[in-house]
């Protein structure tokens, strides 16, 4: 039988996050949560390719706790599987220390033909995970996909947005594909799919049964330092004008200063 792999994040629902001051990272039991709109996208590119090939679909998600709500929707939608990735070890990793956690799970979970990313997170908007599990897994990837032609035994045949073009590609399996909102519409969860989420059980993995260190992943493992985060702030000065020659004036002197620069 066919796998497909399905990664997906809990992000926040709102911008208004708050930041630790000591780490310069989110502090995501702030807000409200939701998950990555992409991921949702990829979750219907691989439940999609299920009607035909009558695969497996097993969705992943590494986070807290609460990143369960997640996996239950992936659930509701369609996923077989369920695995959540969580422990405190794993909390600050960058994209590369996610990438490995993720790629270590793969690897646990055995064969596969198939891995689908969102094309990158609303909270962090790199595009690299994805990618960086490929690498460490040594195989192909398809970035921006926009649609899926067929699957064969051994090759996918899928349409990618490559700057203005529009590709064709042939690609040996297993490979990722990393998938946005270019690739269509998301199917409406069903009371069937509920229920069903509602009788499984979530597998629930730590950094023991990864065989992983502290050395290996987390804040302190991260390559990526965040020196400082801020919001941006705009100061806007407003000056009432009693009539048109005060506008023209206002103008002029505003010309003036740009040519002075």
């Amino acid at each position: 039988m066919k796998r497909y792999i399905v990664f997906l994040k809990q992000v926040p629902l709102s911008t208004h996050v708050a930041i630790d001051p000591k780490t310069n990272t989110l502090k995501r039991a702030s807000a409200m949560t939701q998950t990555n709109p992409d991921d949702l996208y990829a979750l219907q590119a691989a439940l999609d390719l299920k009607k035909q090939t009558e695969a497996e679909v097993v969705a992943v998600s590494m986070g807290p706790a609460s990143a369960v709500e997640v996996l239950h929707e992936a659930l509701q939608r369609g996923a077989d599987q369920a695995v959540l990735l969580s422990s405190p070890v794993f909390a600050g990793s960058d994209t590369w220390c996610t990438s490995r956690v993720l790629a270590t799970a793969v690897r646990k979970l055995g064969s596969f033909d198939l891995l689908f990313f969102g094309r990158m997170a609303i909270d962090g908007d790199t595009a690299q995970v994805g990618p960086e599990v490929a690498g460490q897994l040594n195989i192909p990837q398809v970035t921006q996909l926009l649609g899926i032609e067929r699957v064969e035994a051994s090759h996918i045949y899928v349409n990618k947005q490559a700057d203005v073009m529009r590709q064709t590609l042939e690609i040996q399996l297993p490979c990722a594909l990393m998938v946005g909102k270019e690739y269509g519409n998301l199917a409406n969860p069903t009371l069937r799919g509920w229920r069903w989420a509602e009788a499984q059980t979530i597998v629930r993995w730590d950094e023991h049964d990864l065989d992983l260190t502290r050395q290996e992943v987390g804040l302190d493992a991260s390559p990526t330092q965040v020196v400082r985060t801020e919001v941006p702030r705009q100061e806007k000065v407003i000056q009432w004008l009693a009539d048109g020659e005060q506008f023209l004036a206002q103008i002029q002197a505003l010309t003036l200063k740009a040519n002075e620069r």
